[in-house]
């Protein structure tokens, strides 16, 4: 095969992969392949890998700074503090006050404030790694792209490889295809990468994009699902590549903004997506987090209002709660992107300790059905080992009582014995109990079977908080 499906990059990136980056991908694939020499299977995962990586499965193309306190600390706090949420400490060494401060301000605001602490002149070590020495560089070059650059140093290299003007507008790097050009001119620089890809070593790749270890365990599964997915794969080298019009792209950038712009968040329609796109993706995101937003059909109702309500409670999102689909555009990006923030903490609705443990009061409060399905299962069970125990009785010692006499009778005569049809029949019809209580055993532990399985799913909805 040529090329790259939509499907294919689904399979690997996962349920959150977002429409515009896979089309992207999908369009500059035969550029990649004709740039990158993406010519065979293990290339083309290992560079997959590293992409789904660096954006969560193709979810997210820049760093938000949309982070709880604790998400704070944990990437960019002193180290002391930074390793009691799994971190391993930051050059900046932000406290918890100063996180805490940062993380109650509102979205719009709380990305600018963090990435000039942390990136540029509120952190000295990185500004001058960086070169961001501009009062808000710290948030025009924070990280971005398919290879996440981050700082002014690193987008004027990416700049010199892909001809974009990304010093002047590190804005192209947010956007898909720019993104995917980036990513591809950044594999093939010195051909380091493609040659520990043919090794199939996926350490020294990481080592070489990354600069580290960092995200290693994830990279490890995204190339075993690419690998999978391409399973059949093949490129011919090819000669022909298309460039991006960089002027085109800065036109775009500087182009005045339409009188009626659509919403910034929405995406382009996913075949599989019914009604609104964007709340369809958030829908769908909500339910994969444990909330209950009913059916998954991108239509407001108080089923998707419910489940927005306890996400932003729970994660402290201070947003007016919309009531219908219009006013939800008017917060789609900060709750996506704060969904993108759980998602990348393997983060899920909260429960307290009674329910994780399935404490029988608190099932019973919520999920009153239990009550019912139990007593169904225990009559049910008991009735069914009853009635199988009976029928396997009366069936064996009948049968096999009514053979021998048979045989002992007949056994000079069995195989011309001309009523032979006729006594196996009348011994069917004369042991009608055994049967019946064999199929009755058989339903009881059918409803048995299904009145545990209610129990199992009503308690494990309470338990994960998707019941409330």
């Amino acid at each position: 095969m040529q090329g790259i499906t939509a499907a294919q990059l689904k399979a690997i990136a996962g349920s959150g992969a977002r429409s515009d980056l896979v089309a992207a991908i999908v369009r500059g694939w035969p550029n990649a392949v004709a740039k990158a020499g993406l010519t065979t299977r293990l290339r083309a995962a290992h560079f997959l890998a590293q992409i789904m990586t660096e954006t969560g499965g193709l979810a997210i193309l820049e760093e938000s700074g949309a982070y709880r306190w604790q998400t704070i600390l944990k990437v960019f706090g002193a180290r002391q503090y930074s390793v009691q949420y799994g971190g391993r400490g930051h050059s900046a060494g932000v406290t918890p006050d100063e996180a805490k401060r940062i993380a109650a301000l509102p979205v719009a605001q709380r990305g600018v404030v963090l990435f000039n602490r942390v990136y540029g002149v509120g952190n000295p070590t990185k500004m001058r790694e960086f070169k961001n020495t501009g009062p808000n560089d710290g948030w025009l070059y924070r990280g971005g792209g398919m290879m996440q650059a981050t700082g002014k140093s690193n987008y004027a290299k990416m700049a010199k490889k892909t001809g974009l003007p990304l010093v002047e507008h590190p804005e192209l790097l947010h956007q898909p295809d720019s993104a995917f050009m980036a990513a591809y001119l950044e594999w093939a620089q010195d051909g380091r990468c493609n040659t520990a890809a043919d090794r199939d070593d996926v350490v020294e790749v990481r080592q070489i994009i990354n600069g580290g270890r960092n995200g290693l365990a994830e990279c490890r599964k995204y190339l075993a699902k690419a690998k999978q997915a391409l399973a059949d794969y093949s490129a011919a080298p090819v000669a022909s590549f298309v460039a991006l019009d960089p002027a085109a792209d800065q036109a775009a950038v500087e182009a005045p903004s339409d009188p009626a712009p659509a919403p910034p968040n929405v995406q382009p329609l996913d075949p599989a997506v019914v009604g609104d796109p964007v709340l369809f993706d958030v829908q769908r995101r909500l339910k994969a987090r444990r909330y209950r937003p009913g059916v998954i059909d991108g239509r407001w109702g108080s089923g998707t209002s419910g489940a927005l309500s306890g996400f932003m409670n729970d994660r402290g999102l201070a947003l007016a709660m919309p009531s219908s689909v219009d006013e939800f555009h008017g917060i789609a990006d900060q709750v996506r992107a704060e969904l993108s923030d759980a998602e990348a903490e393997n983060w899920f609705r909260p429960v307290s300790e009674a329910r994780a443990a399935a404490d029988p009061n608190v099932v019973t409060q919520l999920a009153p059905e239990v009550v019912p399905a139990k007593r169904n299962y225990l009559t049910a069970l008991w009735g069914s080992i009853v009635a199988g125990v009976s029928a396997v009785w009366q069936t064996v010692s009948g049968y096999v009582s009514d053979a021998w006499d048979f045989f002992t009778d007949h056994r000079d005569v069995v195989d011309d014995h001309p009523g032979m049809v006729s006594t196996l029949w009348s011994y069917v019809a004369g042991v009608p109990s055994e049967v019946w209580l064999l199929l009755g055993a058989g339903g009881l532990a059918f409803i048995a079977y299904n009145s545990w399985h209610a129990i199992k799913t009503s308690t494990l909805s309470v338990q994960t908080g998707e019941r409330q």
